[in-house]
């Protein structure tokens, strides 16, 4: 079984002639220049030769047993490889910029069509509150004739029940005068009556007009409740909408973060690949 330094030395070898021979050493060609060695050992000798080979190349003026056809062929070899790095340099840079042109594209369309529902998520949520307002102040409003009903409602049930005392008080008194056949005692009777029937006319208005207040005060009492009722939804609604209003401001925050980073590291990639180049 031949030893690794002797495998090492023939792999060297044969990297240098095929080198001269202007091909590109590898494991197989080289395998089967030498005829031994495993796979393994073989690529373990040809990554030291090309780890030296730079070293080999520096060092010829000092050491001009390197011969000029290798020395050549190396040259060659070093431009290929330059070439293919900075072919594949300005690959990954067209990628890159590609890439940041994409999401910058992406970007301004997300933080468009943002803006957009933003600015229609705010002209509802100033409807909401002018629909707000005006329900607000009819509310008010309302609550002020309902205020003013029951006043008069008080008011004139307090004359209706003093023109009922009156009336009983008259009543008890033409009841004493309805013994008294005189003629005068008959014309205080007439007179009596007549009181009485205006103060009944009176009474009667008065209360079919207390009634009239009653059943307005219940009609304006059920309209205030729904006044309120729609009073208490909309500020609900409006809350709900002020609500979804931030959280769009807030995920337009996040996503404009998002889209900063996403930016700067792909600049960050680009600057590297330049100092690389």
């Amino acid at each position: 079984m031949p030893r690794k330094s002797d495998t090492r030395e023939k792999v060297f070898a044969a990297a240098d002639q095929l080198l001269q021979q202007g091909a590109k050493p590898t494991q197989q060609s080289i395998r089967d220049l030498i005829g031994t060695g495993s796979i393994s050992t073989i690529n373990a000798a040809l990554n030291d030769w090309w780890a030296s080979l730079a070293d080999r190349v520096a060092r010829k003026n000092e050491h001009p047993e390197l011969p000029e056809p290798v020395l050549t062929a190396a040259n060659q070899l070093w431009d290929q490889a330059l070439a293919y790095a900075h072919h594949n340099l300005n690959q990954q840079r067209a990628e890159l910029q590609q890439t940041l042109g994409d999401i910058k594209k992406q970007s301004n369309e997300e933080l468009n069509n943002l803006r957009q529902l933003v600015d229609r998520l705010q002209d509802s949520n100033a409807n909401l509150r002018s629909e707000l307002d005006e329900a607000f102040r009819a509310s008010k409003a309302e609550q002020v004739r309902a205020s003013s009903l029951e006043t008069q409602v008080i008011r004139l049930t307090s004359e209706r029940d003093d023109l009922s005392r009156k009336v009983k008080q008259l009543e008890r008194l033409f009841d004493k005068d309805q013994t008294n056949a005189s003629k005068g005692g008959a014309k205080a009777d007439s007179q009596h009556q007549e009181k009485m029937i205006e103060l009944r006319v009176e009474n009667k208005f008065l209360s079919n007009k207390i009634n009239e207040l009653n059943e307005l005060l219940a009609i304006k009492s059920t309209e205030n409740e729904q006044l309120t009722r729609q009073l208490t939804s909309q500020e609900k609604e409006a809350l709900q909408q002020q609500h979804r209003l931030e959280l769009v401001l807030a995920q337009q925050d996040a996503r404009y973060e998002d889209v900063v980073n996403s930016l700067n590291h792909c600049r960050l990639e680009l600057a590297q690949v330049k100092d690389n180049n």
